[in-house]
């Protein structure tokens, strides 16, 4: 609901009769700045909107990077922070989002709101003092100085349920088993101690650790329901256990780490990989002969998957397992999201996944792009031609498989040889197809931002796709 639905319903509804409590309990599902433009609908609403339960600071919205003047521009806003909460009518909060990059000078200012925050009783607390420039945990390493360090006040507040902290200090030690919120995201500053927070979390159900640098973790263990490690630095190799019985959604996304897994949800239902940190995929050698048991074996610990994403690096590793032990075993994995470049390195580590998903109902192709000349290249003699065309029959594929879809498709070679294989298998081109899947639909999503005749070249693939089609629908959704 917008302000300006509610201006309506002023008029058709009779809303402006209902009792003050209810209407700040309405406009407090708005977005911040939508609650503020309620004060102008009538006399009556002015002062309503000073007793929302959500309240969000965010330079962007005030401050514009690009002026001269930014500073003066930055002092204007901490005064309009400071000069909203001193009239702020309400008992409660529920959430606090403060968004201000690197607020060096104004310290004490911030503070003081984290502090009224917590006399509210807050619930969820957001803090984010990251610079907009930084675009990776290595551009803010050389940065390396927090701000801002997390209020004593806050470590003991008893209604606090979610809080995140960017490029903001705290002392893991002061949580007490107590005292831990339900989800805690932490980003954006260097994180030497994480043993030491994970020990006091029984009651912790959600951890992200977002771009974090010298990380110093051994063991993640607890009753999480969601684990979230997006491209943080280790301060070295490691190795990396991980006891999580109860997890739904586990994410990584960062190096290759020496991983034991002790316990693992067995049905759980989400699981997300990605090793591009390591680089390039050159060629075999000794190194990724290992990572590619390092990662089938943890792939076999994660083997109870309802939906599983991966990497073009670990496609292009798994297949060079060697140890029996950690060979990929079947999977119970229904939704395959394979975020690929279909380099013929890739193609292996492809048919593995497709080889242990016999439950599989949709295969996702997520594209990188990747220049047009790279799809025709062979690898160690093998073409992306000749490789579907010899390695994968109809029978190779799940007989449960309905649906595929991909993502930025651009109608490129190497995205029309492999879905004219599925297509063909699915519709039945060859004898005997009651042993092979019954595809019923293909979902193409066209790549945003095709030059006019990579747009052409795009439709055409598309129009070819649904000219050998029979049953089986194809469906192309436009940007």
């Amino acid at each position: 609901m917008t302000s300006k639905r509610i201006a309506s319903s002023i008029q058709l509804d009779g809303l402006s009769n209902l009792p003050d409590v209810i209407l700040i309990t309405i406009i407090s599902y708005l977005s911040f700045k939508e609650c503020l433009r309620t004060s102008v609908l009538a006399k009556r609403w002015r002062y309503l909107c000073r007793e929302t339960r959500n309240i969000a600071f965010k330079e962007s919205e005030y401050v514009d990077h690009s002026v001269s003047d930014k500073l003066s521009k930055r002092i204007s806003f901490v005064h309009y922070m400071r000069q909203w909460i001193s009239r702020y009518h309400g008992r409660y909060i529920e959430t606090l989002e403060i968004n201000f990059s690197i607020p060096s000078g104004f310290v004490a200012e911030i503070q003081s709101l984290i502090e009224f925050a917590v006399s509210r009783q807050v619930k969820n607390l957001v803090l984010d003092f990251t610079d907009p420039s930084w675009i990776s945990n290595s551009w803010a390493s050389r940065y390396d100085h927090v701000v801002v360090q997390l209020p004593v006040c806050v470590y003991s507040l008893t209604t606090l349920e979610s809080l995140k902290i960017y490029s903001c200090g705290f002392d893991p030690s002061k949580f007490s088993n107590s005292r831990l919120p339900r989800k805690l995201s932490i980003g954006w500053i260097k994180l030497p101690e994480v043993d030491c927070l994970l020990s006091n979390s029984p009651t912790l159900k959600s951890l992200s650790l977002d771009y974090c640098w010298g990380v110093e973790i051994k063991n993640i263990a607890g009753d999480m329901k969601e684990f979230v490690f997006d491209r943080c630095d280790f301060s070295s190799f490691m190795a990396c256990s991980f006891d999580l019985p109860n997890v739904e959604i586990f994410k990584y996304s960062g190096q290759i780490l020496s991983f034991d897994v002790k316990r693992m949800n067995m049905s759980i239902k989400d699981v997300y990989l990605d090793f591009t940190a390591e680089g390039e995929y050159d060629k075999r050698n000794q190194r990724t002969k290992l990572e590619g048991s390092v990662l089938s074996a943890f792939l076999n610990n994660l083997q109870g998957a309802r939906t599983l994403s991966v990497c073009p690096y670990l496609l292009q590793t798994i297949q060079e397992c060697e140890d029996p032990l950690d060979l990929l075993r079947p999977m119970e994995t229904q939704h395959l999201v394979l975020r690929t470049r279909l380099h013929v390195t890739e193609f292996k580590g492809i048919r593995l996944l497709l080889d242990n998903c016999p439950n599989l109902e949709t295969l996702t192709f997520d594209i990188f792009n990747r220049s047009i000349f790279s799809y025709n290249k062979s690898y160690y003699g093998v073409g992306p031609r000749s490789y579907w065309k010899k390695n994968l029959t109809y029978k190779s594929l799940p007989k449960t498989l309905k649906v595929v879809v991909v993502r930025n498709f651009s109608g490129r070679f190497g995205e029309l040889n492999v879905l004219k294989f599925l297509i063909q298998s699915g519709r039945g081109r060859w004898p005997g197809r009651e042993h092979g899947p019954m595809l019923e639909r293909v979902e193409l999503y066209m790549r945003r931002s095709m030059a006019e005749s990579q747009k052409e070249l795009a439709d055409d693939g598309a129009a070819m796709l649904q000219s050998i089609s029979g049953h089986v629908q194809i469906i192309v959704h436009d940007p």
